[in-house]
């Protein structure tokens, strides 16, 4: 007995609207797989790469000085080839002429600096206040002293030749000091000048 054939199917037609029809184009997903596979690479390298950059700027080797070289009142102290200090200042009185805030006192501090063959760069110094650590920039241009290359609040690069920082900061009426001035040079590496000061 011979087993017959399973009976084939009859081919399916030809839809003549589905053959004519466009066929169906990919997902979205699959069209952009590349480009997405790239974001999910790049975009976390980017933010690694430039945090790390932001952090090595403010905080990397040489980036901020952080060793003070402490001079006391009336001392100088050599650094990043200049001769620095020693420090003098004051309160001033006489505020006529000057646009100070109302309880507040005007400091002014001068900063002697003796490069030596080449002239020396800095940061403006700032005024530290020893018990608290609060910190004041100068002021000149704000109280109205207009700058003087006679007088000036930071390093000349340019000036082989000694002169004399003049430094003005306005502090609260109730700020008695002792403090410190801060002064960054350039070529210091991780060091500062911090002299010690009492108006």
């Amino acid at each position: 007995m011979t087993i017959p054939l399973p009976p084939v199917p009859p081919a399916p037609r030809e839809d003549a609207e589905a053959a004519a029809a466009p066929a169906k184009p990919p997902s979205w997903w699959r069209r952009n797989t590349l480009a997405l596979v790239a974001l999910v690479v790049l975009l976390p390298g980017t933010a690694i790469a430039v945090g790390w950059q932001e952090w090595y700027q403010f905080f990397g080797f040489g980036s901020r000085a952080v060793t003070p070289v402490v001079v006391v009142e009336d001392e100088t102290t050599d650094l990043a080839g200049a001769t620095w200090g020693p420090v003098r200042g004051g309160e001033i009185e006489d505020l006529s002429g000057l646009d100070v805030p109302p309880n507040t006192r005007l400091i002014a501090v001068g900063v002697p600096v003796d490069p030596d063959a080449e002239g020396i760069g800095c940061e403006t110094p700032t005024l530290v206040e020893q018990s608290t650590g609060r910190e004041w920039g100068p002021v000149r241009a704000e109280i109205g002293l207009d700058w003087s290359a006679d007088e000036p609040e930071t390093c000349l690069s340019e000036q082989a030749g000694a002169y004399e920082m003049i430094v003005p900061f306005v502090v609260p009426e109730d700020v008695e000091g002792p403090f410190w001035v801060d002064v960054r040079p350039y070529d210091a590496g991780g060091s500062f000048v911090r002299f010690e000061f009492e108006p």
